[in-house]
């Protein structure tokens, strides 16, 4: 079997969503390694050219490892070559960070808004709304980002994370305000004779398709 390197995979999910983006249409990527949300970025950035978007993540780790087990193309360092690409970004639901990514966000004050504290503070969502410096939005949502109880099917699964009733009222309050050019749904792993995970994440998609066309009017 061909061996197909990351850098060759992340080639051809750049071309394929500059082609249907360029299409008219509104994609919705499903993965898989988050990894692969470094070439749907690339397309996008692409796209816009010098008009910045943010990337917004929801997840449960950090995503910001300049490498990891050899590759800096490995899904703990998506995050990390995003920001490399000069775009704002905001993380929201990160429970999980190593010393590195806890520097890293010190030194590029960057925007996270931790699990614990959209536990314990409920005006999170009108504060991470607010703090989203452009008008253009990408999202990007690694299924670990939410309570493990509602979906245990992910590759790394940490305890706590966004309850549905959470993240649903951020998603629609984020469609409605902001224009939202595309998004993502990573790390689904299904589980052997369970179907929780992947009704869970089917049901986001379809919510999220729901939000695109309230906010076009569709």
């Amino acid at each position: 079997m061909e061996k197909i390197l990351p850098l060759d995979m992340l080639k051809v999910t750049q071309e394929t969503v500059e082609k249907l983006v360029n299409d008219g249409k509104f994609v919705i990527a499903i993965g898989g390694e988050h990894s692969i949300t470094n070439g749907i970025v690339k397309a996008y950035k692409k796209i816009y050219l010098d008009e910045k978007f943010t990337v917004i993540q929801i997840d449960a780790h950090g995503d910001l490892r300049y490498e990891y087990e050899g590759s800096i193309y490995n899904h703990a360092c998506v995050m990390r070559r995003i920001i490399e690409m000069e775009l704002p970004t905001i993380q929201i639901g990160i429970r999980a960070i190593c010393k590195e990514e806890a520097n890293l966000i010190k030194e590029k004050n960057l925007t996270v808004f931790r699990a614990r504290e959209i536990a314990i503070q409920p005006d999170w969502i009108e504060r991470a709304i607010a703090s989203i410096p452009t008008q253009r939005v990408f999202l990007t949502i690694d299924l670990d980002g939410i309570d493990p109880t509602l979906i245990p099917g992910v590759g790394t699964p940490e305890p706590g994370g966004l309850n549905w009733y959470s993240l649903t009222t951020f998603l629609r309050k984020l469609f409605e305000l902001h224009e939202v050019i595309g998004c993502d749904i990573m790390e689904l792993a299904p589980i052997v004779d369970s179907v929780v995970s992947e009704f869970t994440a089917a049901k986001l998609i379809y919510k999220l398709i729901g939000y695109q066309a309230l906010a076009q009017g569709w």
